[in-house]
């Protein structure tokens, strides 16, 4: 928001997941996945790691206007999230978004609960 921050990804992601587990739908969080080779970021980022729940990825945001860049993982993983909300929402128009059920999801888990709602493109006007 600052331009203190920016991110380059090499294209539309495959999918945007509009999650509502306690972190993401605080943040107000649209995430698109890409391999963290891919994304570029530059300028001055800090992190926050959650404490409350096993630490397995650290959210990455702008110090000086704390907008949310996105996610990396502390554990060995080929993906990582980055804010959708970034981008001019014209770039994404027609990008699939999911609606993962976070909060119904835990640590022992093996297969994530059931979606909130069916997939839907993604629409400059849609109420997300």
């Amino acid at each position: 928001m600052c331009g203190g921050v920016t991110v380059t990804v090499p294209r539309r992601p495959e999918y945007m997941n509009s999650c509502d587990c306690s972190a993401c739908f605080r943040l107000g969080s649209l995430t698109g996945y890409f391999a963290p080779d891919e994304v570029t970021i530059e300028g001055e980022t800090a992190q926050f790691v959650r404490l409350d729940i096993r630490p397995y990825i650290a959210f990455v945001f702008c110090p000086t206007c704390s907008a949310s860049v996105g996610w990396t993982s502390l554990e060995p993983l080929d993906r990582m999230g980055v804010s959708m909300r970034l981008f001019d929402p014209e770039e994404l128009v027609g990008v699939p978004v999911r609606f993962p059920n976070g909060r119904e999801w835990d640590d022992e888990s093996a297969e994530p609960p059931p979606a909130r709602h069916a997939e839907v493109p993604f629409a400059r006007d849609a109420p997300f």
